[in-house]
């Protein structure tokens, strides 16, 4: 009687956790990342739920990186910042800051971050919608997760997988397909 009061109970806590997962990703998806393969760059959008002004970071994990990024929001003191820019501002060299955020963010495959500032001087101020921040340039040798966070690190907007393949995967695919047409011709 007692395993099946504990695994009911254990169901209980599983199905409660499940729920405010749910409602976590549900409540913070008012900013999104959004990736173009085929041109290898990145945007990130609003739908207008989240308010100005706010602060967030994107993070890149894994053998990858981020260059270039404009400003699309009309806020009059928006700004993108580059990893370069956001170690000048803390007074460090980029590789102290890039160590300092994978310690402090326990994100060890961390490999490049931008910050990025949604703010309007107007009132009322202009909504967080639509393209917030394109041409955003993506580059890498493999698989990276690119993440939305607050600057407060306690909201994750968006979180998104990017399969880049690696130029030795597309090599061996391209000798692959030479060797597949020369034996059909033969």
């Amino acid at each position: 009687m007692n395993g099946f009061f504990g695994r009911r109970m254990m169901m209980n806590k599983l199905l409660v956790m499940l729920t405010v997962l749910a409602m976590a990703t549900a409540a913070n998806a008012g900013l999104t990342i959004n990736v173009n393969e085929a041109m290898d760059t990145i945007t990130i959008t609003g739908d207008g739920t989240t308010a100005p002004p706010i602060g967030v970071y994107l993070f890149v994990e894994g053998p990858g990186s981020i260059t270039g990024g404009n400003v699309v929001y009309p806020g009059s003191l928006a700004a993108y910042n580059e990893l370069e820019a956001v170690a000048a501002t803390l007074g460090m060299s980029p590789e102290n800051t890039l160590a300092s955020f994978k310690d402090f963010t326990g994100k060890p495959d961390l490999a490049d971050l931008s910050y990025i500032i949604l703010a309007d001087g107007a009132v009322p101020p202009a909504p967080l919608e639509g393209t917030l921040v394109g041409s955003i340039t993506l580059t890498g040798t493999g698989p990276v997760v690119l993440s939305l966070v607050s600057d407060d690190f306690k909201t994750v907007f968006d979180t998104k997988s990017v399969p880049i393949p690696e130029p030795i995967t597309i090599a061996l695919l391209g000798l692959g397909g030479l060797l597949l047409r020369r034996c059909k011709s033969a």
